[in-house]
């Protein structure tokens, strides 16, 4: 009778105290929030962890976590918004390339750091596992370096290209790109053509251009003899999303995807007093304004700013608006600006009707656990598709920021404050999104330990990530069949001749 237990015992001890990596990239707290709970949750359960952020938790009780803060990344935000980097209303390929380019920047920064330098130039450094984020392929060197199994993460969802080096299935119609801004499968025959030969460029363009690119970058901070990144971020054991069937379009997944979500969602705590009593006084109902982590308020253009002031001014409502500046210039009677709220507290409170939100997925997943409509202002990357889903689920309502109007602004906030068609049916997207076997974090923190166990997860590989995109989409036996068919119709018109000129003699 005790051999089972001393059996399980042996098997599961591998996963115990074992160092783990982390290195989490991109200088924005809405990416950082997701993967923070990872490397606090692995630690926690006895792990030697060492993580690079540019957020670190600075924890004192975490007495197995050790944090390279790689702060100063925040300067390269600095220098240009997010929202100018990649806007949705940017060319497409403009805002790939300046969105590549900035990682680029961060990337080579935060390899010439002293923190990094010490990591990599350190000998006796030996880890079990890396996780990093599947941002940009410039840190899977990682697992050529440290010769270790590596998990990609993703604080959103991921690009088609991502899906096709793990395996996953791609199909430019029903499962467009995210940064394309389209998720319906009934696309017009345009948009279908659109996104096809957008998932054509992009696959060029990450194997052939963007990868030998960052390649070259990377060697020089791993040595000459490098294993070449597109074979490392290839062998990747699995890949981390934080999204969920309820709140992101269907796609079928291989079994090295994991889907987490919810991940940064927390219990409710107290609110300051000040902004407590704030909103307990807006018994007509609070708004909520906050345009997230990478669009700031204080950075959009004025006659955007003007058109939002003179709506919230017009409303019957008190309105929070997270505002990153100390003074607003006309601010209205009704709004109450800070530089920060406690957005998940805030919104649980039972005054606030709705929140106007840039279409983070973070702040949507926030929205639904508190049981608050929506009114999107999509800025960038995948928010466009976000905002879509929101009015899709009748959530909420959606408004192009190139676009709105003083009304059209003041009248949807109006419209999902008082219409409770819009309460009614958060409340029953939340439901289905709690209802399942285990959370996000449960989930990724099982998988990281299961690769862990078996020292990489290569057999749950998808043949399919070894397929060139001319073979994944039968190229070849598309054209084979037409050379076949087109040898056929030759040879049945030439032999038709032969007969007709038969005939006629």
């Amino acid at each position: 009778m005790y051999l089972i237990p001393v059996v399980l015992f042996l098997h599961y001890t591998p996963t115990l105290c074992s160092n783990i990596l982390g290195v989490f990239i991109v200088p924005s707290i809405s990416h950082q929030s997701v993967f923070q709970p990872i490397w606090k949750e692995l630690s926690l359960r006895g792990h030697n962890v060492t993580v690079v952020t540019p957020d670190p938790l600075n924890d004192p009780s975490l007495t197995n976590l050790t944090e390279i803060s790689v702060r100063f990344t925040y300067d390269f935000l600095k220098r240009k918004a997010m929202q100018e980097i990649i806007s949705k209303d940017s060319n497409i390929f403009h805002s790939m390339y300046a969105a590549a380019c900035f990682v680029d920047g961060v990337v080579e920064a935060e390899l010439n750091s002293t923190g990094f330098k010490e990591l990599l130039d350190d000998e006796s450094n030996q880890f079990d596992l890396i996780l990093v984020e599947s941002f940009h392929p410039g840190m899977y060197a990682l697992a050529g370096r440290f010769k270790a199994p590596i998990i990609g993460v993703s604080a959103l969802g991921a690009v088609e290209v991502h899906h096709h080096l793990i395996g996953n299935p791609t199909h430019p119609v029903l499962y467009p790109d995210v940064l394309f801004g389209l998720y319906n499968i009934e696309l017009l025959v345009w948009n279908k053509i659109k996104s096809t030969l957008w998932y054509l460029w992009t696959q060029y363009h990450h194997h052939a251009i963007f990868v030998p690119r960052v390649h070259d970058i990377v060697k020089k901070y791993f040595g000459e003899d490098l294993e070449y990144l597109g074979d490392l971020e290839k062998d990747q054991s699995m890949l981390f999303l934080n999204v969920n069937p309820v709140l992101y379009p269907i796609r079928p997944n291989v079994p090295s995807i994991v889907e987490m979500g919810q991940m940064h969602v927390k219990p409710v705590k107290p609110l300051p007093e000040d902004l407590q009593q704030i909103l307990d006084d807006g018994t007509e109902g609070v708004v909520y304004f906050s345009l997230g982590s990478n669009v700031k308020s204080v950075s959009l253009d004025e006659k955007l700013r003007n058109t939002i002031k003179e709506a919230l001014s017009e409303l019957p409502y008190k309105v929070l608006w997270k505002w990153e500046s100390d003074y607003l210039p006309g601010r209205p009677k009704n709004v109450v600006t800070r530089d920060w709220f406690p957005q998940q507290d805030l919104l649980a409170h039972r005054n606030i009707r709705a929140f106007v939100t840039q279409g983070g997925l973070q702040s949507i997943e926030e929205a639904v656990s508190r049981g608050v409509p929506l009114i999107g202002m999509p800025f960038l990357g995948d928010q466009p598709s976000n905002v879509q889903k929101i009015i899709e689920m009748g959530i909420g309502l959606g408004v192009d920021p190139s676009t709105v109007t003083k009304e059209e602004l003041k009248n949807s906030i109006i419209d999902v404050v008082e219409n409770n068609k819009y309460s009614k049916r958060i409340r029953e997207i939340r439901h289905l999104l709690y209802d399942k076997p285990m959370t996000g974090l449960e989930k990724a923190v099982w998988w990281s330990e299961y690769v862990l166990r078996h020292k990489g997860a290569t057999y749950m590989r998808s043949p399919a990530a070894d397929f060139s995109w001319f073979e994944y989409l039968i190229v070849e036996v598309v054209l084979v069949s037409a050379a076949l068919i087109s040898v056929v119709i030759y040879l049945s018109y030439k032999v038709f001749q032969l007969l007709m000129s038969k005939c006629r003699k």
